[in-house]
C-alpha cells in the first residue's frame, strides 16, 4: 500500500484553510475526497498536492508553519488522546514512534535518537515526490502539540530541512526560535533531554488506558498488503465493534463493487462470512494476549454481542475456552510441551 495519511490529521489543512476563506471545493478541484468520514485515509502523495495546492492559493510560502501551529489533539485522532494522557512528553515520543503511522506514514521510517544533550526526531525524506510544505506542516504540528500538552512554551534545540533555504526566515524564526539548517539528508527535529521528564498537564491515566485499546486495534487494521482481501481483512478488523459488517459496506469502504469483492473470495476458495471468522479468530488471540483487555472487552471489539456467543465461537476456532487459551499463555514453555 502507499503511504497513507488520516482524515483527521489532514483536517488540520482544512481547518486552517477555512478560517482563512478559502474554500474546500476550491483546494480540492474536484478531488473525490470524504472529509467527514474520520476513518478515512488518503495517499501522502495527494495530501502534499492538497499542502502545495494551498500554498499557492494563499500566497503563502509558509502555509505548512502555519496549519501546524494550529494542530489539536483531535487532528491525531485516538492516538493524540493517547498523548495528551501521558505523565510525560518521554512517554508520549514513546507512544508515537510505536502508533505514529495511525495518523501518516512515512517513506523510510520514523525514529528517536539520543544525541548529547538533545533527543532528535529524524524522518528521511521522500526522493520521489517534494513534500515541502506537508514536511513543515508535520515537523510544525510536533512542536505546537509538544507545547499545548505540557504548557511550556519551550523552543527545539535544532531543525534540519532537506532543501535549500527559502528567501526569508521570518515565519521559521517565530515558529522555532532555534538553529535551523537547510540542505541536509533528512529532517530532523531535535529537542532538549530534559524535555523528556517534562509532566503533562492534566493526565488522565484511565482514558490513555482506553485510548491505548483502541490505537491497537487500529493500528492491527491498517492495510498491510496491496491486494483485495489484504485490504478487505483491514476494512473488517477496523469494522468490527461498530456493528454488523457486511459485504456491500466492505466493498464500499473499499471503492469496488460487490461483485468484484464476491470475485476475489471465490478465486482465493472463501466466502465473505469465512473472511470475518479468519480476522476475528486472528484478533481474538491478539486480544486475549493483552492481559489488560478482560474477555468482555476482546468480545466488545470483535463485534459480539454477548460474550457467551465469542465463547462460543473461540471455541469453534481453537477447541479451547478464551479462560483456558489465557491459562495456556500463562505457562512455562516447558509445561506447555509436556
Amino acid at each position: 500500500m502507499p503511504n497513507t495519511v488520516s482524515m483527521a490529521y489532514l483536517q488540520a489543512l482544512f481547518d486552517y484553510t477555512r478560517s482563512r476563506g478559502l474554500a474546500d471545493d476550491l483546494l480540492l478541484s474536484g478531488a473525490p475526497l470524504n472529509l467527514e468520514d474520520g476513518e478515512a485515509r488518503c495517499s501522502e502523495a495527494f495530501a502534499a498536492q492538497l499542502f502545495e495546492r494551498a500554498a499557492i492559493l494563499m500566497g503563502d510560502e509558509t502555509l505548512g508553519l502555519h496549519a501546524g501551529e494550529s494542530i489539536r489533539p483531535g487532528h491525531y485522532g485516538v492516538l493524540g488522546y493517547v498523548l495528551m494522557n501521558c505523565a510525560t512528553l518521554g512517554e508520549t515520543l514513546d507512544y508515537l514512534l510505536r502508533y505514529q503511522a495511525l495518523v501518516i506514514e512515512l517513506k523510510g521510517g520514523f525514529s528517536i535518537l539520543a544525541e548529547g544533550d538533545s533527543i532528535v526526531l529524524s524522518c528521511p525524506p521522500d526522493e520521489d515526490w517534494p513534500m515541502r510544505q506537508l514536511a513543515e506542516f508535520n515537523l510544525a504540528a510536533c512542536i505546537s502539540f509538544m507545547r499545548w500538552v505540557t504548557g511550556y512554551e519551550g523552543s527545539p534545540t535544532r531543525i534540519d530541512f532537506n532543501y535549500p533555504a527559502p528567501s526569508t526566515l521570518e515565519g521559521y524564526g517565530r515558529m522555532f526560535s532555534c538553529e535551523l539548517r537547510f540542505d541536509q539528508p533528512c529532517y530532523q527535529l531535535a529537542i532538549p533531554l530534559a524535555w523528556l521528564r517534562m509532566p503533562l498537564i492534566r493526565p488522565d491515566m484511565t482514558m490513555r488506558s482506553a485510548m491505548l485499546r483502541l490505537a491497537e486495534k487500529q493500528l492491527l487494521a491498517l492495510p498491510r498488503g496491496d491486494d483485495v482481501l489484504s485490504c478487505a481483512r483491514s476494512v473488517i478488523a477496523s469494522s468490527l465493534s461498530e456493528g454488523p459488517v457486511d459485504l456491500a459496506g466492505v466493498a464500499s469502504r473499499l471503492a469496488i463493487g460487490t461483485r468484484t469483492l464476491q470475485r476475489e473470495l471465490q478465486a482465493n476458495g472463501s466466502s465473505f462470512s469465512g473472511l470475518i471468522d479468519e480476522v476475528r479468530q486472528e484478533l481474538a488471540k491478539r486480544y486475549l494476549s493483552d492481559s489488560t483487555l478482560t474477555v468482555v472487552d476482546a468480545a466488545f471489539l470483535l463485534g459480539f454481542s454477548e460474550q457467551s456467543a465469542f465463547q462460543r465461537a473461540f471455541k469453534r476456532w481453537t477447541g479451547l475456552t478464551p479462560g483456558d487459551f489465557r491459562r495456556k499463555l500463562q505457562q512455562p514453555k516447558t509445561q506447555q510441551g509436556g
